[in-house]
């Protein structure tokens, strides 16, 4: 058994309770770690998990509509991929690094 991991997975969003934030683009960052069945496949994308698709999903995903709160999208990004990639289990920290003026970040992780 495999670990795949995806760190810095970078979206700019829509998120934010304050209505100024309903206006701009904030930047996201998306971690998620899975299992993953990689023994004695054939080099070929066929036979494993396609990480740019996921990549690609999950940023449209977000991208396609508001958000208040990254409790949300950690929660739907997790749905997402276990309806669209039957993923599990999984772990999916979504961040919010200018969320707080004196704080570096504010990560949510979700462990499905």
């Amino acid at each position: 058994m495999h670990t795949l991991e995806i760190t810095g997975l970078t979206v700019d969003a829509t998120i934010g309770v304050h209505a100024y934030e309903q206006k701009i683009l904030q930047p996201l960052l998306i971690d998620i770690s899975l299992k993953l069945e990689a023994d004695n496949i054939p080099d070929d994308i066929n036979h494993t998990l396609d990480y740019d698709k996921l990549c690609q999903t999950i940023t449209q995903f977000i991208k396609s509509r508001p958000f208040q709160l990254i409790e949300t999208v950690v929660n739907e990004v997790v749905s997402l991929l276990k309806t669209e990639f039957q993923i599990t289990p999984i772990k999916v920290s979504v961040s919010k690094p200018n969320a707080i003026k004196n704080a570096r970040n504010i990560s949510v992780i979700f462990h499905a």
